[in-house]
């Protein structure tokens, strides 16, 4: 039977319910979309930290391979890259992609810690009383 790591499995649950929280605010549709996707970036991310440093690294080592790893994160950081005169207030009026873009990056930042999360939690129940 397939063992998925306590990091690894925190990380796709906290990841699809970021994503599904997130799309419930615009339609039912968004929601599984977002879900999907985050979770889809989460699966990359996942497969990322476990080549390098290991889901068993230290959470200073974890969180940051598991952020820069995930696609939909380098892609919001494309986004505000092109449009950056939206990002720093230069540019005024329709600056919805920017805005989605910094709401998308922001919203990466929180699967990884559900993973860190859920590993912890399984440690401190493993231990022996």
């Amino acid at each position: 039977m397939l063992r998925i790591r306590p990091f690894v499995m925190g990380h796709l649950i906290a990841a699809v319910l970021v994503g599904a929280g997130a799309g419930a605010f615009l339609a039912a549709e968004a929601m599984l979309i977002c879900g999907m996707g985050m979770l889809a970036g989460a699966v990359v991310s996942s497969l990322v930290c476990q080549w390098k440093p290991g889901v068993e690294a230290p959470a200073w080592q974890l969180w940051p391979v598991a952020v820069l790893a995930n696609p939909v994160f380098l892609a919001a950081l494309v986004f505000m890259a092109l449009d950056w005169e939206c990002v720093v207030g230069r540019q005024r009026g329709w600056c919805l992609v920017a805005a989605m873009a910094i709401i998308a990056a922001g919203l990466c930042l929180l699967p990884p810690l559900g993973g860190l999360l859920w590993r912890s939690w399984k440690r401190h129940r493993a231990r022996p009383r």
